[in-house]
């Protein structure tokens, strides 16, 4: 199965997989594409020896709050691993058969509910990493519009990564309100221009609308020009 080009493309696209295989007596090194010895293992490309054979063990023993799958008595064994940990073994007959691999994750797919390609999510999180690079760069505007992109699929993004861009859209938020105390403490005109800045900085309209800092800029920036 490992050896099936389009098995592996589709896995690699729906999968995490785990292999593990307690053999020792094989060879600890492989060569490359140009015939030059390399470190890790030859059977299982993208591992090491020592972390193929210590993964049976760790899955059947896991750390709190992981997983726990339960080895048979015939070889080889085969699981899937829903990302809320429930554990089903795929039977005998059908681990050799990527057709049917491929049409039981599909169920569990459904069963899980929304669901991103390994595409989808990388581009994603490429969003994420952008964000919080800005955000510590001080760079409100970049930090929301790389969040908007992720925001703008929300219908179709799985709760928890919604909860990732809440989590920063938040974040973003607390350093504007931060910023704006700042500003308000400073002389008068200085401190509307300032007032002004930031809310063209982080004014952009999100699908869930602006960001709350945005109103409190504005009634501050309206009794300001008052002489309130």
């Amino acid at each position: 199965m490992l050896e099936n080009k389009g098995f592996v493309e589709w896995a690699n696209e729906n999968l995490v997989v785990v292999v593990g295989h307690n053999e020792e007596n094989h060879a600890t090194e492989y060569e490359d594409d140009k015939g030059k010895k390399q470190p890790g293992c030859p059977l299982y490309h993208g591992l090491t020896c020592e972390q193929h054979r210590a993964i049976p063990s760790e899955c059947m023993n896991p750390g709190e709050g992981l997983p726990k799958v339960q080895s048979g008595n015939m070889m080889p064994n085969s699981w899937l691993v829903t990302p809320s940990g429930e554990v089903s073994a795929i039977e005998s007959a059908d681990q050799q058969s990527a057709g049917k691999i491929e049409d039981l994750v599909t169920e569990m797919q459904k069963a899980a509910g929304k669901v991103l390609s390994h595409k989808a999510y990388t581009k994603y999180l490429e969003s994420f990493e952008a964000s919080d690079t800005a955000l510590r760069e001080g760079n409100l505007k970049d930090a929301l519009k790389e969040l908007m992109k992720v925001e703008k699929d929300a219908k179709k993004l799985p709760d928890g990564l919604n909860a990732e861009v809440d989590a920063r859209v938040d974040a973003v938020n607390a350093k504007a309100v931060e910023q704006f105390e700042a500003i308000k403490a400073g002389d008068a005109a200085e401190a509307m221009k300032a007032a002004n800045k930031l809310k063209t900085e982080v004014g952009a309209r999100m699908k869930r609308g602006y960001l709350p800092i945005v109103e409190d800029i504005k009634t501050w920036l309206k009794e300001a020009k008052a002489g309130e």
